[in-house]
């Protein structure tokens, strides 16, 4: 909403079930400019004025660059003679009933539900103590804590080292489809997953494309063998994408492609303090927003005819009508104004 027209809006009639007010969907409010008690006027007009204090402080509230553009009597004018200007448009948009204009009240709706939930939230931030950081750190340690991880994907071929012949004919056929996957582009994962789905023998990753997902380096040794540990930790110098040789291991053979990689966290609880302490208490202004939802709509006795929705037809075939009234608001998501870093 412009800055310009935010007053008018924030003063206008349009907050639905309101117990204080003098009706539920009415309120009674002061749209004067309202003179400073005891101020000395720089400009007044019926019932109202602009007092040098206030002044003072409108332009201390702006950044000395801005404030250059108010040294002089005739630049200080302009200024004053466009706050009164201001408030007398708004007089005469309120005599003319401009108030209960749709689009003025929709704006006025929106404006008053983004400072009710700045009321309700950023105003009064949920506490975060440190008991509640140390669970959360223990509780998901693996995010803070772990290994050099690796994400491969192979092409497997089952020949047992003891079954000389087998091994024989597998390793040709690795060998030609080493070529073939040699061929393809470096970062084109999906072309070696289908490689890997038309060939590979790995019954656990032959339909996943072949993705063997992040796996540590013992886990990986223990899950297919040393052979492909150590073959992952050279493809892990060399960056996503790059490519194996055939590796033998005791159940068969592999074709490996890097996918991704993972360096090792170790990070202390006090390393990641700000950050869960963030999260936590991004996550207790979530629960509070929904929970202030729930009471409004019991309050109200909010009730929802699912047999006469399920009756409203809606044709995407007709075309678009002009609009007979503004959207309907949509209700803000209590997040902060900066994402919550992560490790």
């Amino acid at each position: 909403m412009s800055p310009t027209l935010r007053p008018l809006a924030l003063a206008l009639l349009a907050l639905v079930g309101c117990e204080r007010g003098p009706a539920p969907g009415h309120a009674e409010v002061d749209l004067r400019h309202t003179r400073e008690a005891g101020g000395t006027p720089v400009a007044s007009w019926e019932g109202d004025g602009v007092t040098a204090q206030e002044l003072h402080r409108r332009l201390e509230e702006m950044s000395p660059a801005l404030r250059e553009r108010y040294q002089t009597l005739e630049q200080k004018r302009e200024y004053v003679e466009g706050l009164a200007r201001f408030e007398l448009l708004v007089r005469e948009a309120v005599a003319r009933g401009l108030q209960n204009d749709p689009e003025v009240v929709a704006s006025t709706k929106r404006a008053l539900v983004s400072r009710l939930m700045r009321q309700q939230l950023d105003e009064a931030q949920p506490p975060v103590s440190d008991a509640e950081v140390a669970a959360y750190y223990e509780q998901q340690k693996e995010d803070y804590v772990r290994p050099e991880q690796v994400r491969l994907s192979h092409v497997f071929l089952v020949a047992p080292r003891a079954d000389a012949a087998r091994v024989a004919a597998a390793r040709a056929k690795a060998e030609k489809l080493l070529a073939e996957a040699k061929a393809l582009p470096p970062k084109d994962f999906a072309a070696f997953g289908r490689l890997a789905r038309a060939h590979s023998e790995e019954p656990r990753t032959q339909p996943l494309d072949g993705d063997l997902r992040f796996r540590a380096l013992d886990v990986l040794a223990r899950d297919f063998g040393p052979e492909v540990a150590e073959a992952a930790r050279a493809l892990a110098a060399s960056g996503p994408g790059a490519l194996s040789g055939v590796v033998q291991t005791d159940a068969g053979l592999h074709v490996l492609r890097l996918t991704g990689y993972q360096p090792a966290l170790d990070l202390k609880l006090e390393d990641v303090r700000q950050q869960i302490s963030g999260r936590l208490s991004q996550e207790k202004r979530t629960r509070a927003w929904a929970e202030l939802l729930t009471h409004l709509e019991r309050r109200s006795g909010f009730a929802l005819d699912t047999a006469a929705l399920s009756r409203v037809h809606v044709d995407v075939s007709t075309p678009m009508l002009p609009a007979s009234g503004p959207a309907p608001g949509t209700i803000p998501s209590p997040f902060p104004t900066a994402p919550v870093e992560q490790p």
